[in-house]
């Protein structure tokens, strides 16, 4: 009987904790033809994403928005999932255009993995326009889940803009 308590713990704690960010290269794939092609396998669902973090920094700075930046890697089974599931969930798209969403690839910038402390995917990590980082949420998530962190976020820029009359984070 314990032995199947631990299993069933084991199998938890690995669903709740998505894909670990190794040392190792993940393992290439052969792009197929075209610029559109090559970026297929990114975990994107649909949501308007760009690539470019400091566009989007600056997007976010002139229009007022929080970013919405989703770390994923293209091997990373639990990105996927989460993009298919609840990238495409109606109220987390029409939440979305609230952000500025910023997509980083583990596999071609690593260095932003590095800089925000990307240590598992997926990540999401919310930033005020100016720059500060809000709430993070590690590991893949319901739809559910990510609205309720959206909507901490969009709060938490509220909450400064309310206080003083300008938006402070």
């Amino acid at each position: 009987m314990n032995r199947f308590y631990f299993f069933i713990g084991a199998s938890l704690l690995l669903l709740a904790s998505g894909c670990e960010v190794t040392d190792e290269p993940a393992a290439a794939t052969a792009p197929a033809a075209g610029p559109a092609a090559a970026q297929s396998d990114i975990a994107r669902g649909e949501l308007a994403f760009t690539t470019d973090l400091a566009q989007g920094l600056s997007t976010a700075q002139q229009d007022g928005k929080p970013l919405l930046v989703f770390f994923t890697a293209r091997q990373c089974h639990f990105c996927h999932e989460m993009a298919r599931e609840s990238f495409t969930n109606r109220q987390v798209i029409s939440l979305s255009q609230q952000f500025v969403c910023v997509l980083v690839d583990a596999d071609t910038q690593p260095d932003l993995c590095q800089r925000y402390q990307v240590r598992g995917f997926p990540t999401i990590q919310f930033i005020s326009p100016r720059g500060v980082p809000l709430n993070r949420v590690v590991g893949k998530r319901s739809s559910q889940e990510i609205m309720q962190q959206m909507q901490t976020a969009l709060q938490a820029i509220a909450a400064t803009q309310n206080r003083t009359g300008i938006e402070r984070l």
